[in-house]
């Protein structure tokens, strides 16, 4: 009875080693408790790079954004044009930094990303653009060629977006600071625009 006690308490103290081992990984060493802190981390620390996608703008021309980054400073923000409630804080929080970008004539450059490249074609891309006041010029708005690369490079970056069962998603809201090598240097919350334009152009001020 007592072998047998022993070989339980052994087997529950090693389950839970191996879960404890999990958890230390999955969090950082114990340091971040949710996944959104710890993405955010280790775009602070350089280790997440924004993937190579082929893209469909809001024209209907093809835009190819490569794996090394495209030389330019980019915010990126993920929306779908029919959501009405953080797409469109996230909308309103780029127009602003556009007009700050227009007032400075800064070399930043503003990129939305579609979650549903099944409906959002070039013309509801283009009314989204519409609706926020988008300049072409600064602020790209695009949707994924086809579902599977928009889910591959979302995976990469750690951006979460679930089906409601509605027609839309349940998505994590972030602004995606790009270096113009493709490193992610920050991820910032929506009401943070004027800290991720912050950073954005002091990276601009750099590559000069």
């Amino acid at each position: 009875m007592q072998r047998r006690l022993g070989l339980t308490l052994l087997a529950c103290a090693l389950l839970v080693a191996a879960f404890l081992t999990a958890v230390g990984r999955l969090t950082g060493g114990f340091a971040h408790w949710t996944f959104e802190s710890l993405r955010r981390q280790q775009a602070r620390n350089g280790l997440m790079h924004f993937p190579a996608m082929d893209l469909v703008d809001a024209s209907g021309r093809p835009v190819h954004l490569p794996a090394g980054g495209n030389g330019r400073v980019t915010l990126v923000d993920f929306v779908y044009t029919s959501c009405e409630s953080v797409c469109q804080s996230l909308g309103a929080e780029f127009f602003q930094a556009q007009q700050q970008i227009q007032r400075e004539a800064s070399a930043v450059r503003l990129l939305s990303v579609s979650l549903d490249p099944v409906r959002d074609t070039p013309a509801a891309l283009a009314g989204y653009g519409a609706r926020h006041r988008a300049d072409a010029g600064i602020w790209t708005l695009a949707a994924p060629r086809t579902l599977d690369e928009g889910r591959l490079a979302r995976r990469l970056l750690g951006v979460i977006a679930v089906d409601d069962g509605f027609g839309g998603f349940t998505h994590n809201g972030a602004l995606h600071v790009i270096d113009p090598r493709g490193r992610v240097a920050g991820i910032f919350d929506t009401a943070d625009w004027q800290r991720a334009l912050a950073l954005a152009k002091q990276l601009e001020a750099t590559r000069r």
